[in-house]
């Protein structure tokens, strides 16, 4: 069985793409993952998820690139979020509970003037990773390439605005300019996900990692490797499983994730007990 799936990996491009995107995009929401659960604003990559749906939506009613329309959404979707609950004192899940209606009430009116072919919405919602394609990949690579960058240089930086921002800026961290580089990461990587996870289920990448890192991981470093790691390694498994029982890769992916949470917790809960 594991050797059919290999030979089908050479011999499919398809399925390589497949592959090759799934890793990618766990490595890319991995590294934001444990800032995501750390600053605990996963509302905003659930937000800019469901917000992707009117980009894509007016992509395609302008015959532009709807990923690329996405991504623009997404972006502006996160930076709106917060600048009302930064400069308007307004409570982050109450900007949220309104963009995110006005984004796929949008979406739905636009869709509804596309005339011709449109792309399947299922697969929009729950994700579709054998339509993946070269290009997909390759600007997944760009998009890791250019967080890892980023983490790299600003690793001191992101460490203290993940524990506590206002410990950053008594240290002289640029906290705006981070806050802001996290959120368009955060949203980018949420576009980029899309096509493996779904607008509705692209939250899990963001969350479960980083969630089930935090209970074994000692330091900020080893969490963002383990919640990569696990993200990898669900994502490789899940598409196993979904091609030996022919479902849908994504969902199958995110239940994995959260198969390794429900595994590292009660092992953490045998060891402490043991102790």
């Amino acid at each position: 069985m594991i050797q059919d799936f290999i030979k089908d990996i050479i011999e499919y491009s398809f399925l390589r793409n497949a592959i090759f995107a799934a890793i990618l995009v766990s490595a890319l929401t991995g590294l934001f993952s444990s800032v995501v659960v750390l600053r605990k604003i996963e509302f905003i990559g659930d937000g800019a998820a469901h917000a992707t749906f009117g980009g894509i939506a007016f992509g395609l009613l302008l015959g532009t690139d709807y990923v690329f329309m996405a991504a623009i959404t997404a972006v502006v979707f996160a930076v709106a979020v917060s600048y009302f609950t930064r400069k308007n004192k307004l409570s982050e899940s109450s900007v949220i509970g309104m963009l995110l209606p006005l984004s796929m009430s949008l979406g739905v009116i636009a869709l509804s003037f596309v005339k011709g072919y449109t792309p399947d919405i299922m697969g929009l919602f729950f994700g579709n990773i054998l339509m993946v394609t070269p290009d997909d990949v390759r600007m997944l690579l760009l998009a890791v390439i250019a967080a890892i960058v980023f983490f790299t240089v600003f690793y001191r930086e992101i460490l203290y605005y993940s524990y506590d921002e206002g410990m950053a800026k008594h240290y002289g961290v640029p906290v705006g300019f981070i806050h802001y580089g996290v959120l368009i990461g955060i949203s980018l990587s949420v576009v980029s996900s899309v096509k493996i996870a779904g607008i509705i289920l692209v939250t899990a990448f963001l969350v479960i990692p980083a969630v089930t890192s935090k209970l074994v991981a000692r330091s900020f470093r080893s969490m963002i490797v383990i919640s990569v790691s696990m993200a990898v390694v669900a994502s490789v498994i899940g598409i196993f499983i979904s091609y030996v029982f022919d479902m849908p890769p994504g969902p199958v992916v995110v239940i994995v994730l959260f198969l390794e949470f429900l595994g590292t917790i009660s092992i953490r809960g045998l060891i402490r007990g043991r102790l």
